[in-house]
């Protein structure tokens, strides 16, 4: 009779375990309504808000309103988790354009052109625009642009020198860099670059410019401008 009792004490501690060890158990709102994929779920008082352990997986999903693809969670000062992107993007971008004219302007006149590099060879982020060569700064950081381009190609017929001036520039910072080649023969090419590095907030432009003007001899409507190359990225970044 003891032997029976204690087979049947057994079987239903073994029962009992086996219940607890697939239980589930939810917290918050909703009591009584769980997943029935999940172990445990903490919900909150806003609809669709809740931590939840998947039984099959052991995989934690936290629903705080602030998830979304590519993001980690992390804390703030005070220990409050939050779902945040994943680091900052750098936004790179390389561009190179066709050979093309600029206008050579009247001695002691400055109106820079944009130079286009119009065929882009690098740029995930889609921050530069190849038709209008404008590079839109798509987060506050620290960046850097290079331009470079050459000159050359002047009709035969006209002599004497010009003045290029190559230059980057942005909307709300004005000019960022710039270099001269100084009286440079119309016969000559030259090969010219510049470069940046500057804090610039969202949303900001930022183009490279050329400026031909005549200083002596006889004056051509335009030289012929080669090999441009446009490029730039964030630095204080981590990803593209």
């Amino acid at each position: 009779m003891k032997t029976a009792i204690f087979s049947a004490f057994v079987l239903t501690l073994g029962l009992a375990i086996s219940s607890v060890s697939h239980a589930q158990v939810k917290i918050g709102s909703n009591p009584t309504t769980i997943d029935p994929n999940n172990n445990l779920e903490v919900e909150a008082s806003t609809p669709g808000r809740k931590t939840a352990i998947n039984k099959t997986t052991g995989q934690v999903t936290i629903t705080d309103g602030t998830q979304g693809a590519g993001k980690v969670f992390t804390s703030d000062a005070n220990g409050g988790g939050s779902w945040q992107t994943s680091g900052a993007g750098c936004a790179s971008f390389d561009a190179k354009g066709d050979n093309t004219t600029t206008p050579v302007v009247d001695t002691g006149v400055f109106a820079p052109v944009k130079l286009i590099a119009n065929n882009i060879v690098y740029s995930p982020s889609g921050a530069y625009n190849n038709t209008t060569g404008v590079y839109t700064i798509p987060e506050n950081g620290f960046y850097l642009f290079h331009g470079s381009v050459g000159t050359y190609d002047v009709p035969t017929g006209h002599t004497g020198a010009r003045n290029t001036t190559i230059q980057l520039v942005s909307t709300s910072k004005g000019l960022l860099s710039y270099t001269v080649t100084a009286e440079l023969d119309y016969g000559v090419g030259a090969w010219q670059e510049v470069t940046s590095a500057n804090y610039f907030t969202a949303g900001d432009q930022v183009s490279f410019q050329i400026n031909s003007d005549h200083v002596s001899g006889v004056k051509p409507d335009s030289v012929t401008t080669a090999s441009i190359f446009f490029s730039g990225t964030r630095v204080d970044c981590n990803k593209n």
